[in-house]
């Protein structure tokens, strides 16, 4: 017998027979590389869902587009990056990275309940226009039907208007990053993109909402990215959203109903007709934005458990990608 077979587990580790375990730094380092692989992965797919989104609903500043679709298409992007940031941070022990990122989880699902109580007070407003129209078809009941629309402005419930949308600033970091903050990197600037269109397009500050922009070349998905938000910031400034055209509708609506010596039946007729229009339009784009809010919030908790199941795992080693 060998005194190397001997005294093998008196030997340092590179003397050990070829068949031992691997050095834990080879293994830490395996483990790396899937880390980059899927951060590389998740980078790629998020730049091509951003370029299916273009172009966004119908030309910019024509009568065609919709702000509504397009908020709920960014909506359901937000969605699956979140899903897929889950996935790729799955195993993951960069607890610095996660553990930066969790405040901004909190935000992002405060954003939505703040967005989904928006909608619910459109769909309130929604239901007393609804009640209107169903009130003037008779002459006796068009001074109820204008008290609805005063009641649905919430001019006597609510006299001062809602609270504005939250932001959720994207600052860009600067540097080298690694697998699990490169990912939450992404996810920040959807994030923020979502957000500051919401607002644009809810909150009715379209010229006052900055949309983040990405720079450098370090992300494959800042180009289409950049694209995107350049044609939500347009979008909103251009075009009024469902929103305001129903207002503006309601506006004429009850300009009719309060012209001096009774109202005009064909003005009448126009102005619920185009009232009535517009209401079934918001309350198709309503229900579709609601269900990807819906989708959005719960691919968010989804993530912040992998997060915390992450931070949970203990420091991995990093690798650059």
């Amino acid at each position: 017998m060998f005194l190397t077979d001997k005294y093998s587990s008196l030997l340092p580790p590179h003397h050990h027979h070829s068949d031992a375990a691997p050095p834990k730094s080879s293994s830490r380092r395996r483990q790396q590389q899937q880390q980059a692989g899927k951060a590389a992965c998740f980078d790629a797919a998020l730049a091509a869902r951003l370029r299916g989104l273009l172009p966004l609903p119908g030309p910019a500043c024509s009568p065609s587009s919709s702000p509504l679709a397009a908020l709920a298409r960014l909506a359901d992007l937000l969605a699956l990056t979140l899903a897929e940031a889950a996935r790729a941070l799955a195993g993951e022990g960069d607890a610095a990275a996660v553990a930066a990122h969790l405040d901004a989880g909190i935000a992002l699902l405060d954003a939505c309940n703040a967005i989904t109580a928006r909608l619910e007070r459109l769909r309130r407003r929604r239901l007393l226009a609804r009640f209107a129209l169903h009130l003037v078809v008779s002459p006796a009941g068009r001074g109820r039907a204008r008290a609805a629309l005063a009641d649905r402005d919430d001019r006597t419930s609510s006299p001062s208007p809602p609270p504005p949308l939250p932001s959720l600033p994207f600052d860009q970091p600067r540097g080298r990053l690694y697998a699990a903050a490169r990912v939450l990197v992404a996810v920040n600037a959807v994030s923020s993109l979502a957000a500051a269109a919401a607002a644009a397009v809810l909150g009715g500050d379209a010229l006052g909402t900055a949309f983040p922009r990405v720079s450098g070349s370090d992300f494959p998905w800042a180009e289409p990215f950049n694209a995107v938000s350049s044609q939500l910031s347009t979008l909103a400034i251009c075009n009024a959203s469902e929103v305001d055209a129903i207002d503006e509708a309601i506006q004429r609506l009850a300009s009719v109903l309060d012209g001096k010596g009774g109202a005009d039946e064909a003005a009448l007729g126009a102005a619920a007709q185009e009232v009535e229009r517009r209401t079934e339009e918001l309350t198709a784009r309503l229900d579709r934005l609601s269900d990807a809010v819906n989708g959005v919030f719960r691919a968010a908790l989804g993530l912040r458990n992998a997060e915390l199941g992450a931070f949970m795992a203990g420091p991995a080693g990093k690798t650059g990608v």
